[in-house]
């Protein structure tokens, strides 16, 4: 009986294996190229001085969830990390209770400051980059 299921098995698959069979041999290799995707148009970053008075939302919009943000009494400072530099935006409460923008600051990475509307640029090209899961 063993013989018999034996030689069921290896004549299937020399059916499988032999040459009468015309199963993809017409079919030819194909290279199959991933779709482009163009550079979203990004709007023009925000300049230095039109953040000064922004509050939380408005900071949001324009960077996102900074990487850091530290809180003290009637004062926040939130931290923005571009490339090749680190955005400090300093908040404090207005006569309102609400948390403005009021002092803005570049630094470099390894230390000293750096002309603050290049990183407002690259925060916030990132942060449009990212919007479009760029």
């Amino acid at each position: 009986m063993r013989v018999v299921a034996i030689l069921a098995m290896g004549a299937a698959l020399a059916a499988c294996a032999g040459g009468g069979s015309n199963f993809g041999s017409s079919l030819s290799p194909q290279t199959v190229s991933a779709p482009v995707r163009s550079a979203p148009t990004l709007t023009p970053a925000p300049r230095a001085d039109s953040l000064i008075g922004l509050d939380s939302y408005g900071l949001r919009e324009a960077f996102g969830s900074p990487e850091f943000q530290r809180n003290e009494a009637h004062a926040e400072i939130w931290r923005y990390d571009g490339d090749g530099c680190t955005l400090f935006v300093y908040l404090y409460e207005d006569d309102s209770d609400t948390m403005r923008t009021s002092f803005v600051e570049a630094r470099a990475a390894a230390g000293g400051e750096l002309p603050v509307d290049p990183c407002i640029a690259e925060v916030n090209r990132a942060h449009q980059l990212s919007a479009y899961r760029y």
